[in-house]
């Protein structure tokens, strides 16, 4: 029950004892225990430290089970606390010593990828930059790990190919993400998967190329490197459409204000601009062909837009994407 908190199993079986109401002195408990006397000594020293148990003239008392286990979350607490930073000082170090190109580290198969992606994204500190394209070994599902740092305040803009908008559920799961806090962005083209954090680091990952080669994927660390794929994210995502998708749990808006386009009306126009035909769109938003064209027909009509070419040229004028 204590051992989560570091205690051995005789310390939890001498605060147990004493906390029944029972106080001792060392040769008491000994005899009641049953334990060596110097192991039960030892013992009390340990529970002693974080106030759990005091002893005067030299009989032991229990501290109350609620104010104890306050005193222990707290000392775990600062424990972990002080490791944190005496982790990040050290790796702060290390990365400063470290020679500017590292080289590259391959790793092969799926599973060893995605442990290896996982242990990638929970080391960034400030931010995550990411492409993402088709092909995929699995369906889409939630990763907690990126919704874990963006709620620590770690960014993440990610350019996702828009085959990947083609996807089921596609448009539910990266909307769940945007409403988290990353920022997408779409193009025509992604010319890989890769992830950089931090800028000190990327993964690069490619996709089996015959039916006996596992899918592999490249560590590369250095900034000489680094900076190279820095660079080529940034020239995509320059080009790329901003995707706006509302939280997939918002209820289809009514059209009768036109200030400003409705949460609907931007999932809309954002997978438009990415060129899906209307019959995708319709798809990921689990809506009709027919709802589909109509909104869009309203919004030509208030924009005063006679094509869908108008169209797209007032949303970027009027800054609704």
């Amino acid at each position: 029950m204590l051992a989560a908190f570091g205690l051995t199993e005789l310390a939890e079986r001498i605060y147990l004892e004493l906390v029944s109401g029972r106080p001792g002195t060392l040769d008491e408990l000994t005899g009641r225990l049953g334990v060596d006397r110097a192991e039960v000594s030892q013992a009390l020293r340990t529970l002693e430290q974080p106030g759990l148990v005091h002893t005067v003239d030299g009989r032991s008392e229990a501290t109350s089970p609620d104010l104890a286990i306050d005193s222990l979350v707290m000392q775990r607490m600062r424990e972990l606390q002080e490791a944190r930073t005496g982790l990040r000082d050290w790796l702060q170090r290390q990365r400063a010593a470290e020679p500017v190109d590292q080289g590259v580290h391959m790793v092969v198969g799926g599973a060893a990828i995605g442990r290896t992606f996982d242990q990638f994204l929970r080391g960034a500190q400030e931010e995550v930059l990411g492409f993402d394209r088709p092909p995929y070994t699995a369906e889409f599902h939630d990763n907690p790990t990126e919704h874990e740092l963006l709620g620590r305040g770690v960014r993440f803009r990610v350019v996702y190919d828009r085959r990947a908008l083609e996807r089921p559920n596609a448009t539910a799961h990266i909307g769940g993400l945007v409403a988290a806090g990353e920022q997408a962005r779409v193009a025509l083209d992604v010319p890989g998967k890769l992830a950089v954090a931090d800028r000190r680091v990327a993964l690069l990952s490619f996709p089996r190329r015959n039916g006996t080669m596992e899918p592999w994927a490249l560590v590369v660390r250095g900034a000489a490197w680094v900076e190279v794929l820095v660079a080529l994210f940034t020239e995509v995502w320059e080009r790329a459409t901003p995707l706006r998708l509302a939280p997939a749990a918002d209820a289809l808006d009514d059209v009768d204000r036109w200030s400003m386009p409705t949460a609907t009306d931007r999932q809309i126009l954002s997978l438009l601009m990415t060129g899906l035909p209307d019959k995708a769109v319709a798809s990921q938003l689990g809506m009709s062909l027919r709802t589909v064209q109509r909104r869009l027909r309203q919004l030509m009509d208030v924009t005063g837009s006679a094509t869908r070419m108008q169209l797209g040229w007032f949303v970027a004028r009027n800054d609704w994407l």
